[in-house]
């Protein structure tokens, strides 16, 4: 596999990790009071994405010396590591890296402390990736670092709660996963659509041209957009369909599932996406 390959990869599969543990975060700020039988797999899923982020931010900032050799041999040339190392890439990365070893703290332990590390752990990982990017180095960044955190952190809010919904609707009784699916969407409601918006809003002051989306970067947007287009019609789904049928029908949690763990691999679709987009491609060419 080329080093670009694989470095594209490890960098989807970090941002997997570091959405879904600080979405996680998130949920467990909202709704773990409400949580029974579910809360303790929810935290462990919470540590592991914690740490595989942890490893992956790692194991991709390593291979970017690989990537300036242009063979894997790269990873282990000193002057190459030591360029990695001083970059203004690498602060964000030991930012991430730093963040999500925070949040496996927090998750790990129980009490007010350990939730504000965790909340703090997550607020750090979304803020590194304002650091790096077209975002960061654009003249409108005044605008853009804010819209970036605002779309991300909604972004991390949605995927987050996907695997504890899974695992609520699994082993929760039905009238504590349906009140709880009942409340999540009320706030996804709301929130979601900002997703679009903070969106459309960097895409404008982004993208030079209209020429770009027949390029792969635009491409490559084109389908986000459209993947976002599907999740919002499989979120009414649940909003209105799923959730509250479970009090009728105990059987509805099998359709619910079955859903969200559509929406959880079309929202991985679009991190690999991200990844790829920013890896390889620029709105400028």
């Amino acid at each position: 596999m080329p080093v670009d390959i694989l470095s594209a990869v490890v960098r989807a599969l970090s941002f997997v990790a570091q959405f879904q543990a600080a979405g996680i975060v998130l949920f467990l700020a909202l709704f773990d009071r409400h949580l029974a039988a579910s809360l303790i797999p929810i935290r462990r899923i919470a540590v592991s994405s914690a740490l595989a982020g942890a490893l992956l931010v790692a194991a991709h900032y390593s291979l970017e010396a690989a990537r300036m050799a242009g063979e894997l041999a790269g990873v282990f040339d000193a002057s190459l590591q030591s360029l990695v190392l001083h970059s203004d890439m690498s602060k964000a990365g030991v930012l991430r890296v730093s963040a999500l070893l925070l949040m496996a703290v927090g998750f790990a332990s129980h009490g007010t402390r350990s939730r504000a590390a965790a909340l703090l752990g997550a607020a750090l990982v979304l803020i590194a990736f304002t650091l790096v990017g077209h975002t960061a180095v654009s003249e409108q960044r005044a605008w853009m670092a804010p819209l970036l955190l605002v779309h991300l952190l909604i972004v991390a809010f949605w995927f987050g709660a996907l695997a504890p919904l899974y695992i609520v609707c699994a082993r929760e009784t039905t009238q504590l996963a349906s009140k709880l699916i009942e409340r999540f969407s009320r706030i996804a409601a709301w929130l979601v659509p900002g997703i679009f918006i903070a969106g459309a809003l960097l895409t404008w002051l982004l993208v030079p041209t209209w020429s770009v989306f027949t390029q792969p970067y635009g491409e490559l947007l084109l389908v986000k957009i459209a993947a976002f287009a599907v999740l919002m019609s499989l979120a009414t789904l649940n909003k209105w369909r799923y959730g509250p049928a479970l009090l009728r029908d105990a059987r509805a949690a099998i359709s619910l599932r079955r859903v969200i763990a559509i929406e959880y691999t079309l929202v991985v679709g679009v991190l690999a996406a991200t990844a790829l987009m920013t890896s390889f491609f620029s709105p400028e060419n």
